[in-house]
């Protein structure tokens, strides 16, 4: 489960920050003009180039004795600042940019200077094992993911930026032509169904996770034998659906490319070539077909009142 889970974030984090770098910052401000190809190619050489870098990050993390549940906890003082701010720019008209670049910067400051503050008050030494304790970390925590929250909603009451969403609609796609899209895709309804089942899956898991399962500890108190025998076997189902879907979804989801993989394996570039246009003949010829069938009978229809006509003539 761990290394499914590892791998599969490690993905995600490969592909969104070569996402960044090719698209919002080599296409945007470097050669706008950049063509499919060259693209692909930049976006290559950033996953390569991230990919060693988080290797080498993880070996001096490892050789330095920092361990996954430190830097797992600290991740939250060090990024969480920027949690909120996105969050409001993804969903808040009013959103101010200047905002959430100070909310950032600042909320991740602050929350460090807690941290660690929190750790030499507690404990009286700042050194890796005082600072990962719980005190000075969930002090971090707060600091850094509220701060940030509350600079960036501030600044958006007081200089709101008032964006037009229909400007998502028109983002520009590279040797692709909207036509070959479903036709779904560019659908309003699609959209606004889609986010009410994120909004209502995503606020209710919150709540179930975040406010109902902690309140459970209130009534207990101490827990006796029963009530931790109750939390020990809620935890191990969780833990076992959760391991069932990480390590299944990501095989499921990357089935064709996996196929496609295996198969790349032991052919060439130019048999995959001729299959995939083979597959795109198939495709259009399998959707020709009922416009065929049609005109096959309005013309069947035509000639059966010509002859009907003659007769009677």
């Amino acid at each position: 489960m761990l290394f499914m889970a590892v791998t599969s974030a490690g993905s995600s984090e490969l592909i969104a920050v070569s996402s960044l770098c090719t698209y919002d910052i080599y296409r945007t401000y470097i050669n706008p003009d950049a063509s499919g190809k060259k693209i692909l190619k930049v976006s290559r050489a950033v996953v390569l180039g991230f990919g060693c870098f988080m290797g080498l990050l993880a070996v001096i993390l490892n050789k330095a004795g920092v361990s996954l549940g430190w830097m797992y906890l600290a991740m939250g003082i060090l990024i969480g600042s920027a949690v909120l701010p996105i969050a409001f720019m993804l969903l808040w008209r009013k959103a101010n940019a200047i905002g959430a670049i100070l909310g950032a910067i600042i909320g991740c400051v602050l929350g460090v200077i807690t941290w660690l503050v929190v750790t030499k008050v507690e404990y009286g030494r700042i050194n890796l094992d005082t600072t990962g304790r719980n005190a000075p970390m969930l002090a971090g925590n707060l600091v850094s993911i509220l701060t940030g929250g509350a600079i960036h909603a501030v600044c958006s009451f007081l200089w709101p930026q008032d964006y037009d969403w229909d400007t998502t609609k028109k983002i520009t796609m590279v040797e692709k032509e909207n036509s070959e899209l479903p036709a779904d895709e560019f659908k309003e309804e699609k959209l606004t169904k889609a986010k009410a089942w994120i909004i209502k899956w995503g606020v209710g898991f919150t709540v179930v996770i975040v406010i109902l399962w902690p309140l459970l500890t209130l009534p207990a108190g101490e827990f006796g034998l029963g009530y931790f025998t109750f939390w020990a076997v809620i935890a191990i189902v969780w833990g076992t659906v959760g391991s069932a879907v990480i390590i299944a979804l990501p095989l499921m989801e990357s089935w064709e490319t996996i196929q496609s993989v295996c198969l790349g394996m032991f052919t060439n570039d130019r048999l995959m070539e001729k299959v995939e246009e083979m597959n795109i003949r198939l495709h259009t010829i399998l959707l020709a077909i009922p416009e065929a069938e049609s005109i096959y009978f309005l013309e069947k229809e035509k000639a059966k009142k010509k002859e009907e006509t003659e007769h009677l003539a």
